[in-house]
Order: structure tokens, then C-alpha cells, then sequence
């Protein structure tokens, strides 16, 4: 009865050490499938915010695209809302993303200021949503997505832009334009007093010959006045001539002929 005992004791033992060797085998076949396994997805590690190393990281096949591109003007003064369209082109997203808002008040806001950093929830393949930010000033503005970290197995943050979004006021751009408006009419006004000057410059030497020449009229006009009023002052001091005295001459012409007839008979 005690051998049984023993025997039995032996047995179980035996069975609990073999459990434990097949148990060591597996853990070490896993770690070693899992340390050398290839395919199309990607494994990596990565830190968190506290510095720990983060293993069993892949990347999920995601691709993330915005739907459209190119410039989008908005005129208003008051809070505007920006948006932007971003798709999922690729495979199901398994982890969230990021997203930023970058502003420039006169160039390209890729060169701007990060004004915002925001948190985008995953996406399935082929499904869409609208990125949204609330801005209160002019200037330029665009929305950058970051796509998955190992994004096509490459070490490199991709990112994808979005178009550019261009907030003007339209009393502001009133004021502008009326400025413009304005300065054009004061070059306008420049240029033609210019005009005007020039002119007049080509127009004083004639008029001076013509003033010459009206001096010289004046001046011959003076002239034949004073001989005119000479002339006339020598016809009136001409002697009138005495009717009586006149006669008196007369007869004695006449007396003379008579008398030279009569010496003639």
C-alpha cells in the first residue's frame, strides 16, 4: 500500500516537470517567431510620453488624403470657420492621428506658425471626415495630417497638406482697395498738372513774339497819331483869308486888263 503511494507520488511529479518544460518551449518559440517574423507589415517600438519603450507597434495599412487641393478664398470680418475634407484611401485605420493647423498672415503657411494641434480618430477604409478650426484673423491656413508612423515602412514622418485657406475681410479689403483707388487718382493728378507744365512751356515763346509784336503796332499806332495830330495843328494855323481885300484885288486885275486893252486899239 505505501509503494503505491510512492510510485504514485513520483508520477505526478514527473507529469508537473514535464508540463513545465513544454510550457519553457513554447514561451521560447513564441519570442523567437515573434523576434524574426517578415511580411508585409511593419513592427517597431516606440516611446511614450514617459519614456518607457513601447513594443508590437505596426503599421495598419492606412493612407490618409485630403480631397481637395489648390487655394480657397473666404471674405468675412467676424469668426470664420475653416474646413477641410481628409479620406482614408487605404486600409482600416487601428490607432488615432494627428492633425495641425498652421497659420501665416502674408506667406506660405507652411513656413507659418502651428497655432493648433488636434487629435484625429481612426478611420475605416474608404470613410471620410471634416477637419474644423475657428480662426478671427486675415492670413493664410492649412491643415497637416500625420499619417501612421511606419507609413509604407519607412523611418520618415509622412504628413499630407491640405489646400490653402485664405481669410480676408472685406472692409479691409474695401479700405485697400479705395487706397489704390485713391493713389491712382493722385498720380493722375501728378501727371497731368506735368502735362499741363510742359505745355505751357512750349506755349510761352510764342506768346512772347506775340506780345512783341503787339508792342511794335502799339508803338507805330502811337506814332502815326502824333504825325496826324501834327498835320492837323499845321492846317489850323493857316491865316484865313479877308473877303473885302479879296475884291479890292480883284478890280484892280481888272482895271489893269482894261487898260491894257485900250493901249492895244
Amino acid at each position: 500500500m505505501r509503494m503505491k503511494r510512492v510510485r504514485k507520488f513520483k508520477s505526478k511529479k514527473k507529469s508537473i516537470f514535464i508540463l513545465k518544460l513544454v510550457g519553457v518551449l513554447y514561451v521560447a518559440i513564441a519570442c523567437v517567431s515573434l523576434i524574426t517574423t517578415t511580411g508585409t507589415a511593419s513592427y517597431f517600438s516606440e516611446k511614450d510620453q514617459d519614456g518607457y519603450v513601447r513594443a508590437g507597434v505596426w503599421w495598419d495599412g492606412s493612407e490618409l488624403k485630403f480631397t481637395e487641393k489648390g487655394t480657397d478664398p473666404i471674405t468675412g470680418c467676424d469668426m470664420q470657420t475653416i474646413q477641410a475634407e481628409i479620406k482614408n484611401i487605404g486600409k482600416d485605420m487601428k490607432q488615432s492621428t494627428t492633425y495641425e493647423i498652421y497659420f501665416s498672415k502674408n506667406g506660405n503657411p507652411k513656413n507659418g506658425e502651428k497655432i493648433s494641434e488636434k487629435e484625429l480618430a481612426p478611420l475605416k477604409s474608404g470613410k471620410q471626415t471634416t477637419l474644423k478650426f475657428d480662426v478671427d484673423k486675415n492670413g493664410s491656413y492649412q491643415f497637416r495630417v500625420l499619417q501612421h508612423p511606419e507609413f509604407k515602412n519607412d523611418e520618415k514622418q509622412h504628413d499630407e497638406w491640405s489646400k490653402k485657406i485664405m481669410i480676408k475681410c472685406k472692409s479691409t479689403q474695401d479700405k485697400q482697395d479705395k487706397e489704390v483707388e485713391v493713389s491712382n487718382e493722385n498720380q493722375q493728378e501728378v501727371e497731368a498738372k506735368n502735362d499741363s507744365k510742359e505745355n505751357k512751356t512750349e506755349e510761352e515763346l510764342p506768346k512772347d513774339k506775340t506780345e512783341d509784336t503787339d508792342i511794335e503796332e502799339q508803338k507805330s499806332e502811337e506814332v502815326s497819331d502824333e504825325n496826324n495830330q501834327e498835320e492837323t495843328e499845321e492846317i489850323e494855323t493857316i491865316p484865313e483869308t479877308n473877303p473885302e481885300i479879296d475884291e479890292k484885288e480883284e478890280q484892280s486885275e481888272a482895271e489893269k486888263s482894261g487898260e491894257s486893252e485900250e493901249d492895244d486899239q
